[in-house]
Protein backbone atom coordinates (compact mmCIF):
# COMPACT_ATOMS: atom_id res chain seq x y z
CA UNK A 1 0.00 0.00 0.00
CA UNK A 2 1.49 3.29 -1.23
CA UNK A 3 0.85 5.90 1.73
CA UNK A 4 -0.89 8.19 -0.46
CA UNK A 5 -3.57 5.19 -0.34
CA UNK A 6 -3.02 4.93 3.39
CA UNK A 7 -3.56 8.70 3.56
CA UNK A 8 -6.95 8.60 1.57
CA UNK A 9 -7.91 5.78 3.52
CA UNK A 10 -7.63 7.08 6.87
CA UNK A 11 -8.60 11.09 5.67
CA UNK A 12 -5.00 12.35 6.02
CA UNK A 13 -3.44 14.96 3.78
CA UNK A 14 -0.59 12.80 2.13
CA UNK A 15 1.89 15.18 3.12
CA UNK A 16 0.92 14.22 6.90
CA UNK A 17 2.26 10.73 5.65
CA UNK A 18 5.48 11.98 4.13
CA UNK A 19 6.40 13.76 7.30
CA UNK A 20 6.02 11.03 9.67
CA UNK A 21 8.24 8.70 6.72
CA UNK A 22 10.73 11.05 6.64
CA UNK A 23 10.78 11.95 10.73
CA UNK A 24 9.81 15.63 10.13
CA UNK A 25 6.65 14.93 12.33
CA UNK A 26 6.27 12.29 15.08
CA UNK A 27 3.02 10.51 15.78
CA UNK A 28 0.61 10.17 18.30
CA UNK A 29 -1.07 7.07 19.87
CA UNK A 30 -4.32 6.60 18.37
CA UNK A 31 -2.81 7.70 14.95
CA UNK A 32 -0.30 4.82 15.26
CA UNK A 33 -3.00 2.46 16.23
CA UNK A 34 -4.79 3.60 13.19
CA UNK A 35 -2.15 2.64 11.32
CA UNK A 36 -1.40 -0.65 12.48
CA UNK A 37 -4.93 -1.47 11.53
CA UNK A 38 -4.48 -0.32 8.33
CA UNK A 39 -1.16 -2.48 8.05
CA UNK A 40 -3.36 -4.91 9.62
CA UNK A 41 -0.49 -5.66 12.16
CA UNK A 42 -1.93 -7.74 14.55
CA UNK A 43 0.47 -9.49 16.78
CA UNK A 44 0.37 -7.78 20.51
CA UNK A 45 4.37 -7.39 20.83
CA UNK A 46 4.95 -5.62 17.41
CA UNK A 47 2.28 -3.05 18.20
CA UNK A 48 3.59 -2.94 22.00
CA UNK A 49 7.50 -2.21 20.64
CA UNK A 50 5.86 0.37 18.00
CA UNK A 51 3.84 2.26 20.16
CA UNK A 52 7.41 2.30 22.82
CA UNK A 53 9.41 3.54 19.63
CA UNK A 54 6.69 6.27 19.23
CA UNK A 55 6.89 7.59 22.63
CA UNK A 56 11.01 7.16 22.99
CA UNK A 57 11.49 9.29 19.50
CA UNK A 58 8.88 11.80 20.40
CA UNK A 59 11.45 12.65 23.49
CA UNK A 60 14.29 11.73 21.76
CA UNK A 61 13.29 14.17 19.21
CA UNK A 62 12.53 17.09 21.78
CA UNK A 63 15.55 19.06 20.79
CA UNK A 64 14.53 19.07 17.11
CA UNK A 65 12.19 22.70 18.38
CA UNK A 66 15.31 23.68 19.88
CA UNK A 67 16.84 24.06 16.61
CA UNK A 68 17.74 28.16 16.88
CA UNK A 69 19.24 27.31 20.52
CA UNK A 70 21.49 24.03 19.60
CA UNK A 71 21.80 24.62 15.90
CA UNK A 72 22.45 21.63 13.97
CA UNK A 73 24.66 19.00 16.00
CA UNK A 74 22.84 16.79 17.31
CA UNK A 75 23.86 16.27 20.61
CA UNK A 76 20.96 16.35 22.96
CA UNK A 77 19.66 13.48 20.88
CA UNK A 78 22.78 11.32 21.53
CA UNK A 79 22.52 12.43 25.01
CA UNK A 80 19.17 10.70 25.45
CA UNK A 81 20.48 7.77 23.51
CA UNK A 82 23.22 7.82 26.16
CA UNK A 83 23.38 5.05 29.34
CA UNK A 84 26.49 6.86 30.09
CA UNK A 85 27.70 10.54 30.06
CA UNK A 86 31.33 11.02 30.96
CA UNK A 87 32.02 14.67 30.68
CA UNK A 88 35.11 17.08 31.53
CA UNK A 89 34.80 21.28 32.34
CA UNK A 90 37.16 23.21 32.42
CA UNK A 91 35.10 26.61 32.19
CA UNK A 92 31.84 26.27 33.17
CA UNK A 93 29.52 23.83 34.87
CA UNK A 94 28.49 20.69 32.60
CA UNK A 95 25.06 21.98 31.09
CA UNK A 96 23.18 18.79 32.27
CA UNK A 97 24.05 20.07 35.81
CA UNK A 98 22.97 24.33 35.66
CA UNK A 99 20.32 25.77 37.60
CA UNK A 100 18.11 28.45 35.81
CA UNK A 101 20.17 31.22 37.00
CA UNK A 102 23.41 30.05 36.17
CA UNK A 103 22.63 29.13 32.33
CA UNK A 104 20.56 32.80 32.33
CA UNK A 105 24.01 34.56 33.90
CA UNK A 106 26.51 32.17 31.52
CA UNK A 107 24.48 32.65 28.39
CA UNK A 108 24.51 36.25 28.91
CA UNK A 109 28.13 36.71 29.57
CA UNK A 110 27.91 40.20 28.75
CA UNK A 111 26.57 40.56 25.67
CA UNK A 112 22.80 41.87 25.29
CA UNK A 113 19.84 39.88 24.79
CA UNK A 114 16.75 40.00 24.57
CA UNK A 115 13.92 38.41 27.39
CA UNK A 116 12.32 35.97 25.20
CA UNK A 117 15.73 34.74 23.67
CA UNK A 118 17.26 34.13 27.16
CA UNK A 119 14.02 32.21 28.27
CA UNK A 120 14.22 30.31 24.71
CA UNK A 121 17.76 29.43 26.30
CA UNK A 122 16.67 28.66 29.57
CA UNK A 123 13.83 26.08 28.79
CA UNK A 124 15.85 23.78 26.21
CA UNK A 125 18.55 23.22 28.51
CA UNK A 126 16.30 22.42 31.43
CA UNK A 127 14.12 20.15 29.24
CA UNK A 128 17.45 18.61 28.31
CA UNK A 129 18.28 17.95 32.02
CA UNK A 130 15.56 15.21 32.02
CA UNK A 131 17.62 12.25 31.26
CA UNK A 132 18.83 12.76 34.70
CA UNK A 133 15.61 12.00 36.26
CA UNK A 134 12.98 8.83 35.59
CA UNK A 135 13.16 5.12 36.24
CA UNK A 136 15.95 4.47 34.63
CA UNK A 137 18.03 7.92 34.05
CA UNK A 138 21.34 8.39 32.35
CA UNK A 139 24.45 7.85 34.36
CA UNK A 140 26.42 11.17 34.54
CA UNK A 141 30.01 11.50 35.53
CA UNK A 142 31.05 14.97 35.50
CA UNK A 143 34.70 16.18 36.40
CA UNK A 144 34.75 19.95 36.81
CA UNK A 145 37.87 22.52 36.90
CA UNK A 146 37.94 24.17 40.26
CA UNK A 147 38.55 27.42 38.78
CA UNK A 148 34.71 26.89 37.51
CA UNK A 149 33.41 26.35 41.14
CA UNK A 150 34.89 29.83 41.91
CA UNK A 151 34.27 31.68 38.66
CA UNK A 152 31.51 34.12 40.33
CA UNK A 153 29.04 33.40 37.22
CA UNK A 154 26.10 35.97 38.23
CA UNK A 155 27.63 36.71 41.40
CA UNK A 156 27.84 35.63 44.94
CA UNK A 157 24.05 34.40 44.53
CA UNK A 158 23.62 32.77 41.89
CA UNK A 159 27.23 30.43 42.51
CA UNK A 160 26.23 29.47 45.78
CA UNK A 161 23.04 28.55 45.05
CA UNK A 162 24.57 26.36 42.03
CA UNK A 163 27.16 25.14 44.03
CA UNK A 164 24.61 24.01 46.23
CA UNK A 165 22.87 22.04 43.54
CA UNK A 166 25.60 20.27 42.80
CA UNK A 167 26.03 19.46 46.05
CA UNK A 168 22.29 18.06 45.92
CA UNK A 169 22.87 16.54 42.54
CA UNK A 170 25.81 14.22 43.81
CA UNK A 171 23.65 12.69 46.37
CA UNK A 172 21.95 10.76 43.13
CA UNK A 173 22.78 7.58 42.49
CA UNK A 174 23.36 7.68 38.62
CA UNK A 175 25.10 11.42 39.45
CA UNK A 176 29.17 11.23 39.73
CA UNK A 177 31.03 14.69 40.24
CA UNK A 178 34.56 14.81 40.84
CA UNK A 179 36.86 18.08 41.52
CA UNK A 180 39.54 18.86 39.85
CA UNK A 181 41.50 20.83 42.20
CA UNK A 182 44.46 23.24 41.41
CA UNK A 183 46.68 21.66 43.15
CA UNK A 184 46.55 18.71 40.74
CA UNK A 185 49.07 20.89 38.61
CA UNK A 186 49.20 20.63 34.74
CA UNK A 187 46.48 18.01 33.46
CA UNK A 188 45.65 16.48 29.92
CA UNK A 189 42.63 18.85 30.07
CA UNK A 190 44.33 21.94 29.29
CA UNK A 191 43.15 22.30 25.86
CA UNK A 192 39.19 21.97 26.43
CA UNK A 193 36.16 20.39 27.29
CA UNK A 194 34.59 17.56 25.78
CA UNK A 195 32.51 14.75 26.65
CA UNK A 196 32.30 11.46 26.11
CA UNK A 197 28.98 8.86 25.33
CA UNK A 198 28.45 5.96 25.72
CA UNK A 199 25.44 3.73 24.26
CA UNK A 200 23.94 0.34 25.85
CA UNK A 201 23.75 -1.44 22.83
CA UNK A 202 27.20 -2.64 22.21
CA UNK A 203 27.11 -2.57 18.48
CA UNK A 204 26.57 1.12 19.37
CA UNK A 205 30.32 2.50 19.46
CA UNK A 206 31.26 5.04 21.98
CA UNK A 207 30.80 9.12 20.80
CA UNK A 208 33.07 12.02 21.83
CA UNK A 209 32.08 15.68 21.25
CA UNK A 210 34.02 18.37 21.63
CA UNK A 211 32.91 22.43 20.73
CA UNK A 212 34.33 25.80 20.29
CA UNK A 213 33.59 29.25 19.23
CA UNK A 214 33.32 28.77 15.66
CA UNK A 215 32.32 25.03 16.04
CA UNK A 216 31.62 21.75 17.20
CA UNK A 217 32.60 17.98 16.47
CA UNK A 218 31.59 14.63 17.08
CA UNK A 219 34.87 12.17 17.37
CA UNK A 220 33.92 8.63 16.02
CA UNK A 221 37.40 7.78 14.75
CA UNK A 222 38.60 4.62 16.92
CA UNK A 223 41.66 6.46 17.17
CA UNK A 224 41.05 9.87 18.30
CA UNK A 225 37.89 8.26 20.63
CA UNK A 226 40.87 6.14 22.35
CA UNK A 227 42.68 9.55 22.51
CA UNK A 228 39.72 11.04 24.39
CA UNK A 229 39.24 8.05 26.24
CA UNK A 230 42.74 8.09 27.48
CA UNK A 231 42.69 11.93 28.69
CA UNK A 232 40.00 11.07 30.74
CA UNK A 233 41.01 8.56 32.37
CA UNK A 234 44.15 10.81 33.53
CA UNK A 235 41.59 13.43 34.64
CA UNK A 236 39.65 11.15 36.34
CA UNK A 237 43.24 10.39 38.14
CA UNK A 238 43.89 13.37 38.75
CA UNK A 239 40.02 14.27 40.05
CA UNK A 240 39.50 14.29 44.28
CA UNK A 241 37.02 10.88 44.85
CA UNK A 242 33.14 11.65 44.86
CA UNK A 243 32.90 12.03 48.64
CA UNK A 244 35.88 14.71 49.04
CA UNK A 245 34.33 16.49 45.85
CA UNK A 246 31.63 17.09 47.75
CA UNK A 247 33.46 18.39 50.80
CA UNK A 248 35.21 20.58 48.55
CA UNK A 249 32.36 22.12 46.94
CA UNK A 250 31.06 22.56 50.36
CA UNK A 251 34.11 24.64 51.60
CA UNK A 252 33.95 26.92 47.93
CA UNK A 253 30.41 27.69 48.63
CA UNK A 254 31.48 28.72 52.55
CA UNK A 255 34.20 31.15 51.24
CA UNK A 256 31.29 32.83 48.92
CA UNK A 257 31.18 36.44 50.37
CA UNK A 258 27.70 37.36 51.82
Amino acid sequence: MTGAVAAKTLGWQHSKITRIERADQGINGPDLQRLLDLYEVEDPAVREGLTQLAKDAKYRGWWTDYRDVFGPGALPDFEAEANLIQTFEAQAVPGLLETPAYIEAAFRGGAAHSADVVERHIEARLERQRILEGVHPTRLQAIIDEGTLRRMVGGPDVMAEQLQHLINMATRHNVDIRVLPFVAGAHAGMLGSFLILHFPDPLDPSLAFTESVASSLFVEEPHQLERCTDVYGNLLGSALPPSQSVDFIEQVKAEIPT
